[in-house]
């Protein structure tokens, strides 16, 4: 049950730590860390207790063992008696997981105690619900342990040897926690430096119990399973319930004078409440001291109500203490980065530069003029507080008041826009006037800030609608592109369609008007022909026919024979 609660300590005092910073939640979990590895061990060696009548007969009871006389070797050597008070067991092969645990927890404490270091201690004043819920953690898991050391207190060494051990161990646990609870009262009083010396006071005494377990060594191979919990820390400070008593004591114990009668305790008690009234009234006198920072202009708000005159200026400055007098902080020279379209941090690593993917946990989406668009705007507003007592006093929250204009002017510059002229438009013209719409606004408002710059990383459609938006741009620039093809395939098909258009009517023209000369060619070479025959019809016939017999046998050789070859006397001979 003690493991338990201490592994459940360990987890909420870590995330406690992630709630509420605070440098003792991380001391409570390395000390409850610590704690859960102790009574592991512990319980190891109660097992290997338990283990050993039954692994080995016949075994001793967990007792101390007498020596007895044994008679003499044949040589005459006499074989040693145990001691007095050693543990009558044979050796077990399990005895080692007892030291093994304990180096685990020193190591895991010493590299746990590192990590704290390298952290470092951040101090923020959480607020008083958180502070509250926190100390009342501690508080209650003090509780626990001091019950614990109450009960362990009781228990007989017989029956666990490591009671005692586990009981100052409980004690000093205790104080630790009940410190935890007082330090979140110390972080929102503003006490650093006492918050800052408990914080390395704990983790000195975690090292402290760290180089005891590595100082134990390692057991001996008949000694009895037994956790080390006879360290120096414990001893000196959880021997009582009260430390300072355990530590005086165990002063005494070391050298032997008993300080507790000495003149300088007796005047120390006698003077003891003089002396804390008085550490306790120059507490409060501190807090008439204030340090602003170089960065910083303090206003003085005395009994709730601003003081005039001029801011302070760095340094060191006396005014009446709390709670007369509070002095509030104004970063004036530091330049400050009011996201816009989203919250949370963004991831780390190289950014991602693409629309969409998601760039901060929670991302706005904001309606443009028709009503139909949406947009995704990642912006910010680089300002710096020109006049603190208008900043602090001229509006209760004025960073809300500054971002709520900033979305304002982003509305505005988006009112009577579709997503592509928002998309379309200049991106340098858009933040320029975004950031005097913000300048002039927080002007009117009398917030006090000088608007350095209005920076505009992306503006985009929502990243859920991202596959919906590509598949809508590549439909659009489908539809272009088909568009560009078919006026490609019209002004290269048309002029070709013209030109065979314009050669064909051209062609048959030009068939016309032959057509036409060859009619009117034959039809004047008819009319000679019929004026001819008009003129001589027998003459015709005969031109005719010889010129009809002259074409039908123009390609075959012949012979004319004319009868008036006889009548003129001539003779005709065939021979063959």
């Amino acid at each position: 049950m003690l493991f338990v609660l201490a592994v459940l300590g360990v987890v909420g005092a870590l995330a406690g730590d992630r709630m509420v910073p605070n440098p003792l939640l991380l001391d409570v979990a390395v000390t409850l860390g610590m704690a859960a590895g102790i009574l592991l061990g512990v319980a190891t060696a109660q097992v290997l207790r338990a283990r050993a009548p039954r692994d080995h007969e016949p075994a001793s009871t967990l007792t101390p063992a007498t020596p007895t006389p044994e008679p003499p070797e044949a040589d005459g050597a006499e074989t040693p008696a145990p001691a007095v008070g050693a543990w009558k067991l044979p050796d077990l092969p399990n005895v080692d997981s007892i030291w093994t645990i304990t180096i685990v927890i020193a190591a895991g404490g010493a590299q746990a105690i590192v990590l704290v270091l390298l952290k470092g201690a951040s101090f923020s004043a959480p607020s008083l619900l958180a502070a509250g819920l926190a100390a009342g953690f501690c508080l209650v898991a003090a509780g626990l342990s001091g019950t614990a050391a109450r009960y362990l207190e009781g228990v007989d060494p017989s029956r666990l040897p490591e009671a005692p051990g586990l009981c100052r161990g409980a004690r000093v646990a205790t104080w630790i926690l009940v410190f935890a609870a007082l330090s979140f009262g110390l972080e929102l009083a503003g006490l650093n430096a006492i918050l800052r010396f408990l914080h390395f006071g704990v983790l000195a005494v975690d090292a402290a119990v760290c180089y005891g377990f590595v100082r134990a060594g390692r057991p001996g191979v008949n000694a009895a399973p037994r956790f080390p919990l006879d360290s120096a820390v414990f001893s000196i400070l959880g021997s009582r319930t009260n430390f300072v008593a355990s530590a005086l004591d165990s002063a005494e114990a070391q050298l032997g004078i008993d300080l507790r009668s000495t003149w300088a305790l007796t005047v120390v008690r006698r003077g003891l409440e003089p002396l804390v009234i008085g550490l306790c009234f120059l507490a409060w006198l501190s807090t008439s001291l204030t340090v602003v920072g170089i960065q910083d202009a303090g206003l003085i708000e005395r009994l709730g109500a601003p003081v005039g005159g001029e801011p302070l200026s760095p340094g060191l400055h006396v005014h009446w203490p709390w709670p007369v007098d509070r002095v509030v902080r104004i970063p004036v020279k530091s330049v400050e980065t009011l996201e816009v379209g989203h919250e949370g941090e963004e991831g780390g690593g190289p950014e991602n530069v693409l629309w969409a993917v998601e760039h901060a946990p929670n991302e706005y989406t904001l309606v443009l003029g028709n009503g139909r668009d949406l947009i995704t705007v990642d912006a910010a507003v680089v300002y710096r507080i020109s006049d603190p007592r208008a900043w602090r006093y001229h509006s209760q929250n004025p960073a809300e008041a500054l971002k709520a204009i900033a979305y304002r002017a982003v509305m505005r510059n988006t009112v009577d826009r579709t997503l592509s002229d928002v998309l379309s438009e200049n991106l340098a013209a858009v933040t320029a006037r975004m950031r005097e719409m913000v300048q002039a606004d927080a002007d009117a408002l009398g917030l006090g800030v000088e608007v350095m710059a209005f920076t505009v990383g992306g503006m985009h459609p929502p990243v859920p609608v991202a596959p919906d938006y590509e598949g809508v741009v590549s439909a659009e620039l489908g539809k272009v592109t088909a568009v560009v093809d078919a006026q490609a395939y019209r002004n290269r098909t048309l002029p070709a369609a013209e030109s065979s258009v314009l050669t064909a009517l051209s062609r048959a023209r030009a068939q016309a008007a032959g057509s036409l000369a060859q009619a009117a060619g034959q039809a004047w070479s008819f009319r000679t022909l019929e004026a001819q025959y008009r003129a001589a019809p027998q003459e015709y016939y005969f031109r005719r026919r010889l010129e009809t017999l002259e074409k039908g046998l123009s390609v075959l050789p012949f012979t004319v024979l004319d009868a008036r070859i006889e009548r003129d006397g001539g003779e005709l001979w065939l021979t063959q």
